[in-house]
């Protein structure tokens, strides 16, 4: 009967994995894998910085592309209240205001600066950062 009792334990435990953490689990090993194996293709500009107006990523930092599709996902606690996370190409990102509007329904190309857990967009299919 406890074997049954640990086995129900164990299968609840592998739902909750993977019905909660696993996606950004695997968002975070792709934004991993950007910073370690991508090539930047550019340097922050002033003005980007300004608009982002975030300590965390100064005039400078490196920008990354990335290309690929958008998703969303949404990860389910009590405290804080659910959280939406955007991905593009795996990694999470944040879009700035006037970005948002620009993502595609297929294929999308951004110029991104890495933070510590996403990436944050400041060129998005061709679309500029504005102040």
């Amino acid at each position: 009967m406890w074997i049954l009792a640990a086995a129900a334990v164990y299968v609840l435990a592998v739902a909750i994995y993977f019905v909660f953490y696993w996606p950004w689990s695997r968002a975070q090993r792709a934004l991993r894998r950007l910073r370690q194996h991508a090539a930047a293709v550019r340097t922050l500009r002033q003005s980007e910085a300004r608009a982002l107006r975030l300590i965390e990523f100064p005039a400078g930092a490196p920008v990354y592309l990335l290309e690929g599709s958008c998703a969303e996902f949404i990860i389910r606690s009590r405290h804080p209240p659910a959280q939406h996370v955007h991905t593009l190409a795996g990694v999470p990102v944040k879009y700035p205001a006037n970005l948002e509007h620009a993502k595609r329904a297929g294929r999308n190309t951004a110029d991104v600066v890495l933070g510590r857990d996403h990436a944050m967009i400041v060129r998005l299919n061709g679309t500029k950062l504005t102040p």
